[in-house]
């Protein structure tokens, strides 16, 4: 069980909480010893987890969405502290990969148990970004364009499905060519994802169903065209079942090398950073992230 806990809270992330109340409620009779540090603008969240880092806490804890979450992980990464997540955002995609409860005081539950455990993340790496959901491109990359604030307050997760039904209805193809591990492979395609989670908002829907963020790889799918066969395909594999397409790829490498014609903006983590040509690795057991015992 953590003795000293660092709670960075971001306050402008997903719908109005209690928060302290709830973490209160929790900590106190567990003995747990919490501080609370509130971010203002983006880089506070990596700020204050070096810093609780550099201080000796046990555990440094995310109260926002991925974006905090995010943050949080590369203020920890390369220590021995591990972070734990508080889901307090939009979608919650993280949280929701490693079992992590949605309500604030079973989440907080979760830091104080003596039987939750440390799960070893990867992340993934482009340039001086990290990531540890995915990269978007195409559709994927223009679905964060138009999902923006007001939309995901007027509509919460709704706004992202929202979005991209917006964005393929715009949907160019491009021509890739990959590296994957030192295999070139050119295909053309409208939407590119780079994967180090599965899910798309729920444990059961899933990009692949062999997509972990333990097993040292990030997973490539390109999907080549929004006809009726493409998107039954998707969602066969969302459901669970394996298709066979010749529209839809998937692959797996720990370092990946994308260009694409014309240049596509890429998206990291639901953030909009630059353009291709970029170069992705995997970073493996980066991250430690407490988690329950057993999936709740």
């Amino acid at each position: 069980m953590a003795k000293k806990v660092h709670v960075i809270v971001n306050p402008a992330s997903g719908q109005p909480q209690t928060v302290l109340h709830s973490l209160n409620a929790v900590f106190h009779p567990a003995g747990v010893e919490w501080d609370v540090y509130i971010t203002k603008k983006s880089g506070d969240a990596r700020r204050f987890a070096q810093q609780a880092v550099a201080a000796g806490v046990d555990v440094v804890a995310a109260n926002g969405g991925d974006g905090t979450v995010m943050e949080v992980a590369h203020g920890v990464m390369g220590s021995q502290v591990p972070m734990a997540i508080l889901p307090g955002g939009t979608a919650n995609l993280v949280s929701i990969e490693l079992g992590i409860p949605k309500d604030m005081q079973k989440a907080a539950q979760v830091i104080a148990s003596d039987t939750s455990m440390i799960t070893k993340v990867d992340m993934g790496k482009i340039g001086d970004d990290y990531f540890l959901l995915r990269v978007g491109l195409g559709i994927a990359s223009e679905k964060v364009k138009l999902a923006d604030r007001g939309m995901k307050d007027r509509y919460g997760i709704a706004a992202y499905s929202i979005a991209g039904a917006k964005a393929m209805l715009g949907a160019k193809k491009a021509q890739y060519r990959f590296i994957l591990d030192g295999e070139v492979i050119e295909e053309e395609g409208v939407t590119c994802i780079i994967d180090n989670a599965g899910n798309l908002g729920r444990a059961e829907f899933r990009a692949a169903k062999d997509i972990s963020m333990t097993d040292g790889l990030l997973d490539v799918i390109l999907i080549q065209d929004i006809s009726a066969k493409s998107i039954t395909t998707t969602l066969s594999g969302i459901a669970g079942r394996d298709v066979e397409s010749s529209k839809v790829f998937h692959w797996q490498a720990a370092k990946i090398e994308i260009e694409a014609d014309p240049p596509l903006d890429i998206q990291i983590d639901g953030e909009l950073r630059g353009q291709t040509p970029i170069t992705i690795e995997t970073i493996p057991q980066a991250v430690g992230v407490v988690t329950p015992g057993s999936r709740p």
